[in-house]
Order: C-alpha cells, then sequence, then structure tokens
C-alpha cells in the first residue's frame, strides 16, 4: 500500500465508525486521570480501537463487545508495553546527551575558538541523533497492535514482533507519519486558537490574577486537550492497524485485501 492509500483508508475507517470509535477515545482519555489503573485502561482501549480497525482492513469486522473480550485480559501488558518502550526512549536520550556532551567537547578541543565550525559539527551531530531517534520511533510505533490482535503475546515480545515486522519499511513509515501529521494538523492549530480565547476571555470575566481564573482556566484547558486528543487517537490507531496489516502481508503472506468501499 502507498503511503497515500495507508492514510486515506485510515480516514475512511475512522469515518464510517466515528461515533464509536470517538466514543471509545474519549473514555480512554478520561481514564488518563486515574493514576496507573487508568492509564493500563486507557492503552487497552487504543489497542481495542487498533483491533476493530484491523477486523475492518480484513473485512472480518468485530464488535466492540466481543473485541473488548480479547483485548482486556491484555490491559496490563499493554501498560508494561509502553514502559519498556518509554524506558528504551528514555535510554536513547540520555545516551544521546551524553554523546552530544563528548562531541561538543571534542569539537571544543580540536576547532578552539572557531565557534562556527564547532557549531556545525555539533549541528552535524544532532541531525544523525535525530534520524536515529526517528527510526527508532518507526520501528516501534506498532507495538500495541500486535498485542491487540495476535495470541500467546506479551510486552515484550510486542516489541520485538513491531521490530521484526517494520525491518525494510522504516522509509515508509516515516512518510505515513509525516502525513499523519500533516492530517492531524488543523485540529492542533484549533486547540491552540481555542486556549489563547479561553485565557483572555477568562482573564477579562475573572480577572487575569484571581484564584478562580487559573482553576477555571486549567479546567476548561484539560477538557479541551482531552476533546482533541480523543478526536485524533482513533485516526492514529486505525493508521497503526492498517500499516500492521500491510507489513505482515508483505512479510508473511497474509493475503488480505482492503474492503473497496
Amino acid at each position: 500500500m502507498s503511503v497515500g492509500n495507508v492514510v486515506s483508508a485510515s480516514l475512511r475507517i475512522y469515518r464510517d465508525h466515528f461515533k464509536s470509535y470517538f466514543s471509545l477515545a474519549l473514555v480512554a482519555y478520561l481514564w488518563l486521570l486515574v493514576p496507573i489503573y487508568g492509564w493500563a485502561k486507557y492503552s487497552a482501549i487504543a489497542g481495542l480501537i487498533s483491533r476493530l480497525a484491523f477486523g475492518e482492513v480484513r473485512e472480518k469486522p468485530e464488535t466492540v463487545s466481543d473485541a473488548r473480550r480479547e483485548v482486556n485480559p491484555r490491559m496490563w501488558s499493554f501498560l508494561w508495553a509502553g514502559i519498556l518502550t518509554f524506558l528504551i526512549f528514555l535510554g536513547v536520550s540520555l545516551v544521546g546527551g551524553i554523546a552530544m556532551f563528548f562531541v561538543g567537547m571534542g569539537a571544543g578541543a580540536l576547532f578552539g575558538q572557531n565557534f562556527t565550525l564547532v557549531a556545525a559539527f555539533l549541528l552535524v551531530a544532532v541531525i544523525a541523533f535525530l534520524i536515529i531517534y526517528i527510526r527508532l520511533f518507526s520501528r516501534l510505533l506498532i507495538i500495541e497492535v500486535p498485542l491487540a490482535i495476535e495470541n500467546n503475546i506479551g510486552a515484550s515480545s510486542a516489541i520485538g514482533r513491531s521490530w521484526k515486522l517494520t525491518k525494510g519499511s522504516v522509509g515508509r513509515i516515516q512518510w505515513i507519519v509525516f502525513v499523519g501529521i500533516l492530517v492531524s494538523l488543523p485540529i492542533t492549530i484549533v486547540v491552540q486558537i481555542l486556549t489563547v480565547i479561553v485565557q483572555v476571555v477568562l482573564s477579562k470575566v475573572l480577572g487575569a490574577e484571581s484564584g478562580l481564573f487559573y482553576l477555571v482556566y486549567y479546567i476548561m484547558i484539560v477538557g479541551v486537550s482531552i476533546g482533541s486528543g480523543a478526536l485524533v487517537t482513533p485516526f492514529w490507531q486505525a493508521m497503526k492497524a492498517i500499516i500492521y496489516y500491510d507489513v505482515r502481508s508483505r512479510k508473511e503472506g497474509l493475503g488480505l485485501q482492503m474492503r473497496d468501499r
């Protein structure tokens, strides 16, 4: 599947099931307000949306209740997979930060007071690190999808599964993510505009220095963030499901075909 096909199919599936997917995502974001258990519920519901989207892709749709029965027993595996992924990125960031420090020290010792050469050397190092980071992100993008769909798979196995399936497809996945960001960008812009409007209106009504202003402002910002996140999440989870379908078909010959709607 081409980059355009993946994105358009994600939008089509989300459009056809907007009510159920958005409702699930909204509940998931509300669960984020509850530490640990709520985070696990959020992760499981995100995986549930991907499972539902994958069922649409392979023309074997499931009801929400049927899919939930398969996903819910793995709730803590979703959380653990998220923690492991976070630790991987944290470790890479720490190693990258230390490497940047030593690169800067080495460039300073090598080029002395020539700040232009030092800055250019550091810029090249930062770009190299960003390329590595983005490639890592692409390899670990679909972790929750095999966890939601495949049997007898745990958190660490899901990470390995994502790594294996995305091998050789990193460039295409990066373009898909880039286009997905462009599709989501209008919602982000609207949220930023709403945030500024809310801040200005509340400062005039309640006074910018009052405690009530900060209380109402943060409550409204949280509400806007939850709503916008719930609006975008199903699109991304559907896109992950389609990427999973595509890379698995290429590597394991599933022989699945997209439904022609």
